[in-house]
C-alpha cells in the first residue's frame, strides 16, 4: 500500500514538474513580431475617392491623392499625368477616406505588442493617449517610459505594427489608498510637500502625463497642478471628488476623463457631497437617483462654461457607463466571448462585482438612466463648445472598443462629423500636431482608412474598412483578414495565456 501510494506521489511530482516546465517555458518563449507587410513601392495614389472633409463638414468627391513615404504630397480633382514607375495605384471608386483614428483613453499591457497593437490599427487606430503608467517593471498591466519608448521606436522603424503612444503616463494618483509596496512615503500625494516631491520624481522619469485619480485631497491637487505647470508636465484624468469641475478647469487640468464626474458635479447637492468626510464612499444606487433628480441645468452649464474658458477636454468614455447599465445583459457579456479567457474572467469580475453592489432591479434601472443622462451631457458640451475626446477605457477589447464608443457618440445626437472629429481632429489639437494629423490634406501625414460606405450617413460604416495606410504603406482588405485571423489566434492561445497568469502573479508582489 505504502508502495502504491509512494508511486502515485511520484507521478504528481512528474506531472506537476512537467506542467511548471510547460508553463515556464510559455512564458520565456517569445512571440515573433506582427509586422507592417513588406512594399515595392515608394508612392501610393488614390484614385476617384471621396474624402470626408473634417474642416468644412462635407465630402470632396471622386478626389485623386498621392502618398509618398508617409505623407500626402498632393491631393486633386483631376488624374495625375505622371502616375508610372513603383506606384501603386489604389482604385477608390465609391470608396471613403478619413484620417486615422485616435483613443484616447487606453490601458496597454506588457503584451499589448503582441496583438493588441495590431487590432488597433486593423480597426483604423494609429494614434493613442495612454491612461495609466506602471509603478515598475512587474506592473505588466501599464506601460513603463522604457517600453513606451521601446514600442513607439519599433513603430515608426515599421518593425512593428501597431499605434503611436503620445505620452508617457504616471500611475494614478489617488491618495494613501494607493500606496504601493515599499514605495517612498510622497507616494501617499496626501500634502502639498508630497505633492511637490511626486511631481519632481514624476519629471525625473520622463512621465508628460501626470494622472489624478479620485481620492486625492484638494491642497494637494491644487499643489500637485502649480507643481505640473512650473515644470511643463499636463494633468489629465479624474476629476477628484473633492474638487469641483470648475476648480480643476481653472487649475489647468488639460482634459478630464469620464461622463459620471460632470453628472456628480450638477445637482443641487454636490457641494456637499464634495465637503463631506468620503465622498466616494457615498456612491451607491440611492446618491445616483438623488442625483438624477437633482440634476441642475445651471450648475452643469457652469461647468461646461468653465471647460471651454480654460480649454479643458471632456473625454466621456461612455462604454464604461453603459457597462455598469448591461453588466447583467447576455448580448453585452457576449462581446468578451472571443477574448482570452483571462481577461474575460477579469472582465466578468467587474461587471459581477457592479451587480452585486446592489442585486435590485431598482439599481439596474438608475444604472441605465446615470448612463443616458451622461448621452446627454454629451451633446449639450458639444453644442456648448466644448472640445470631445473619444476614448474607449476598455483594455479587453482594443480597437473595436474605440468603434464602439463612437457608435455611442452618436446616440447623443451630435452630427457624424462631429463624432468623427472626437477620434481625429480634437486629439491631434489636443496634442498641438493639427499641422500633421487629424484631416485629410496635401502635407499631412498618410495615415488615412478608405471606407466601403459613407460614415456620415451611418457611424457605423466606420467598422467597413476596405484598406488602410499608415506609415507608406498600404494594407488591403485581404491583409486585414490575415491579421484579425492571426490577432484572434494569438489572444486565444495558451501562450497568452500562460504570459497573462505571470503578469498577475508578477502583479501581486507589486
Amino acid at each position: 500500500m505504502k508502495g502504491q501510494f509512494l508511486q502515485i506521489l511520484k507521478y504528481v511530482a512528474v506531472a506537476t514538474l512537467g506542467c511548471l516546465s510547460l508553463f515556464f517555458v510559455a512564458v520565456l518563449v517569445p512571440y515573433q513580431p506582427i509586422n507592417f507587410p513588406e512594399k515595392n513601392y515608394s508612392r501610393l495614389i488614390l484614385e476617384n475617392i471621396n474624402i470626408v472633409d473634417l474642416k468644412n463638414d462635407t465630402i470632396l468627391e471622386n478626389q485623386y491623392l498621392l502618398v509618398e513615404g508617409n505623407q500626402i504630397k498632393r491631393i486633386d480633382s483631376e488624374p495625375f499625368k505622371s502616375a508610372q514607375g513603383d506606384c501603386k495605384i489604389i482604385d477608390g471608386t465609391d470608396k471613403y477616406l478619413i484620417p486615422a483614428l485616435w483613443d484616447m483613453h487606453t490601458h496597454l499591457n506588457k503584451q499589448s505588442p503582441n496583438s493588441a497593437y495590431a487590432q488597433f490599427v486593423i480597426n483604423g487606430i494609429m494614434h493613442i493617449r495612454e491612461m495609466r503608467g506602471a509603478y515598475n517593471n512587474r506592473d505588466h498591466f501599464a506601460s513603463t517610459p522604457e517600453r513606451i519608448k521601446k514600442w513607439n521606436k519599433k513603430v515608426a522603424n515599421n518593425d512593428l505594427l501597431g499605434p503611436y503612444i503620445h505620452n508617457i503616463p504616471s500611475i494614478a494618483i489617488d491618495g494613501p489608498s494607493s500606496m504601493f509596496n515599499n514605495s517612498p512615503e510622497y507616494f501617499n500625494c496626501s500634502n502639498s510637500e508630497q505633492a511637490r516631491m511626486l511631481v519632481k520624481h514624476f519629471q525625473s522619469q520622463g512621465i508628460t502625463t501626470i494622472k489624478p485619480y479620485n481620492n486625492i485631497s484638494k491642497e494637494a491637487f491644487s499643489t500637485l497642478m502649480e507643481e505640473a505647470k512650473i515644470r511643463g508636465i499636463e494633468v489629465a484624468g479624474h476629476k477628484p471628488v473633492r474638487v469641483s469641475t470648475i476648480e480643476s478647469a481653472n487649475a489647468g487640468m488639460k482634459s478630464i476623463e469620464h461622463a459620471r464626474f460632470l453628472i456628480w458635479d450638477s445637482f443641487k447637492g454636490s457641494q456637499e457631497l464634495r465637503n463631506s468626510d468620503n465622498p466616494k464612499g457615498s456612491d451607491n444606487t440611492t446618491l445616483r437617483q438623488r442625483m438624477l433628480d437633482e440634476h441642475d441645468t445651471l450648475l452643469l452649464a457652469a461647468n461646461l462654461e468653465a471647460l471651454k474658458n480654460n480649454k479643458t477636454y471632456y473625454c466621456p468614455t461612455h462604454l464604461t457607463r453603459r457597462s455598469d447599465a448591461f453588466a447583467d445583459g447576455e448580448d453585452f457579456r457576449s462581446r468578451y466571448d472571443n477574448i482570452n479567457p483571462i481577461f474575460r474572467f477579469l472582465s466578468f469580475e467587474d461587471l459581477d462585482a457592479t451587480l452585486q453592489e446592489d442585486t435590485t432591479s431598482n439599481a439596474r434601472k438608475v444604472y441605465r438612466e446615470f448612463y443616458i443622462k451622461g448621452l446627454e451631457i454629451t451633446k449639450t458640451a458639444n453644442t456648448c463648445g466644448v472640445k470631445i475626446l473619444a476614448g474607449s477605457d476598455v483594455p479587453e477589447l482594443p480597437g473595436t472598443s474605440l468603434i464602439d464608443e463612437l457608435l455611442e457618440m452618436s446616440k447623443t445626437g451630435i452630427s457624424n462629423y462631429d463624432v468623427i472629429k472626437t477620434a481625429t481632429l480634437n486629439p491631434s489639437e489636443y496634442f498641438a500636431l493639427e499641422d500633421k494629423y487629424g484631416t485629410v490634406d496635401q502635407g499631412k501625414m498618410a495615415d488615412l482608412i478608405l471606407l466601403s460606405q459613407n460614415p456620415i450617413k451611418d457611424i457605423s460604416s466606420l467598422k467597413d474598412i476596405h484598406g488602410i495606410v499608415y506609415n507608406g504603406v498600404y494594407l488591403d482588405n485581404d491583409e486585414i483578414v490575415r491579421l484579425i485571423r492571426k490577432t484572434n489566434s494569438r489572444n486565444i492561445g495558451l501562450l497568452m495565456s500562460a504570459k497573462l497568469i505571470w503578469g498577475v502573479l508578477m502583479y501581486m508582489t507589486i
